[in-house]
């Protein structure tokens, strides 16, 4: 069964929108999820290192949006 990826930051571009570009160009399916300020305030303390993006990987977190540029581009071959 193929992994499920859910990539968390908020809602406009910027630091995961490389990561969404990835996914766009590899066709990979993937969540979405944007965050809004009043989510953040609770999201926030839960996160690796206090900050987003975050990618999940089947319910693992991989924090730090050039580590998750890189994860994906060797994942899908890019």
């Amino acid at each position: 069964m193929p992994p499920s990826y859910k990539l968390i930051y908020f809602n406009w571009k910027g630091r995961a929108e490389g990561a969404r570009y990835i996914f766009h160009l590899a066709g990979q399916e993937f969540e979405d999820y944007r965050v809004t300020k009043e989510e953040w305030k609770q999201l926030k303390p839960k996160t690796p290192l206090g900050q987003i993006p975050i990618l999940e990987v089947d319910g693992k977190q991989l924090p730090q949006s050039h580590a998750i540029r890189r994860y994906l581009a060797e994942e899908f071959g890019q």
